[in-house]
């Protein structure tokens, strides 16, 4: 009982900050939503609204939508102050929401750290795991004997050529019999 206390307790000590960490994001994203509401209640600048104009087919294939009146776009958030269909498009009054974008995007970096998916992370990691493989042989050495080749020699002097040439033959067969 007691190690199965001991190991709840690691578990929950591994799990905590990242959790933590995520709902604490969560709760900064709904934070900036409901300000983002008040601010258009109080009205916003034209100057500060985005028209995007998108087929029905595009709203559904090219919009990831979080609600009827938010939706990411090629990684940035919208939230929609009004719409316009005309014919076969849809026209979008949107305010760019910088702070949700930027909040998503390191909501996104965060989850990645946290389950080892950074790019440069899993990089770095096969490079090592290169440079360690390099230190073992990974082809199987192959060796093989061969006939020794003949060593010419050329001397000018005939006493000298004679020394060499003995030192070269192989030694008397039968061996000599010592007495």
């Amino acid at each position: 009982m007691k190690q199965r206390l001991i190991a709840l307790i690691l578990l929950f000590i591994l799990i905590a900050p990242a959790a933590t960490l995520y709902f604490y994001m969560q709760f900064e994203k709904s934070a900036i939503k409901r300000e983002i509401k008040w601010k258009m209640i109080a009205g916003l600048d034209k100057k500060e609204l985005v028209v995007l104009k998108f087929t029905k087919t595009e709203t559904k294939t090219k919009l990831r939508w979080e609600h009827s009146k938010e939706f990411e776009y090629d990684g940035q958030m919208y939230d929609i102050v009004s719409t316009e269909m005309k014919g076969d498009s849809i026209f979008y009054t949107c305010w760019w929401d910088h702070e949700e974008t930027k909040l998503n995007k390191k909501l996104k970096k965060l989850v990645a750290s946290a389950f080892d998916q950074n790019e440069e992370n899993q990089r770095n990691q096969q490079n090592f795991h290169n440079y360690l493989w390099s230190f073992f042989c990974n082809v199987p050495f192959k060796w093989q004997a061969k006939q020794p080749q003949q060593i010419v020699l050329v001397c000018e002097n005939e006493m000298l050529a004679t020394i060499f040439d003995s030192l070269q033959n192989s030694p008397p067969t039968p061996p000599p019999k010592i007495s």
